[in-house]
């Protein structure tokens, strides 16, 4: 994907004046160019081993309703937009074996609210073969933090326990991917780490 920053800029004004012919707006041309990478990766994986799965894990935002009326109903940084990321495509068109959003967001964060997004992604994997597994934040549990303060309370349990049980309520959402594997030891994890092992066994 493409990673740009004000303070970062990315120089391809060269390479779009050379290659992006037909397209209105860098953006566009952008878009197509991650669109081809994820479409010729799906095509020759299933190719060489139609065994192996293929499968990324974007933003948890695609696009806010406010610039589509298909995106969620959030104001967050959208992979459409930011990362040049047409992740809904990639899953309507059947080049992914699964998808799985990082909504590390709790139920409180008005800007992206988790259960607003694990229902959106639901919604578009529904009429697809495309699994679904949700991205969980458990590098923010027991983490201060102004704007979201669940992540602290109790040790974050009744946050991670909120999105587990809507996880398993939603036939859609196949699993749940803990972000990340060290935080598993972290002293501020203990508590939901506990209580993960006591929800699905040690």
């Amino acid at each position: 994907f493409y990673t740009e920053s004000p303070g970062s800029a990315l120089n391809d004004n060269r390479t779009f004046q050379q290659y992006g012919q037909g397209f209105a707006a860098k953006a566009d041309w952008r878009r197509h160019n991650t669109q081809l990478l994820i479409e010729q990766v799906s095509r020759t994986i299933k190719q060489l081993n139609p065994d192996v799965e293929f499968g990324v894990s974007p933003a948890g935002v695609w696009r806010n309703r406010s610039h589509d009326p298909a995106g969620s109903d959030t104001r967050g940084a959208a992979a459409y937009d930011e990362s040049y990321a047409d992740t809904r495509l990639w899953v309507q068109q059947g080049w992914l074996d699964y998808i799985a959003p990082q909504i590390y967001w709790p139920f409180a964060r008005d800007a992206a609210r988790y259960d607003v997004l694990a229902k959106w992604w639901a919604d578009v994997v529904k009429p697809t073969h495309t699994r679904l597994y949700i991205g969980v934040a458990l590098y923010k549990v027991g983490e201060p933090s102004k704007n979201e303060p669940d992540w602290m309370i109790s040790g974050g349990v009744p946050e991670l326990k909120k999105q587990l049980d809507l996880n398993e309520s939603m036939p859609q959402i196949q699993g749940t991917i803990l972000f990340r594997e060290n935080y598993l030891n972290q002293p501020q994890t203990q508590q939901a780490v506990n209580y993960l092992k006591s929800r699905w066994g040690s």
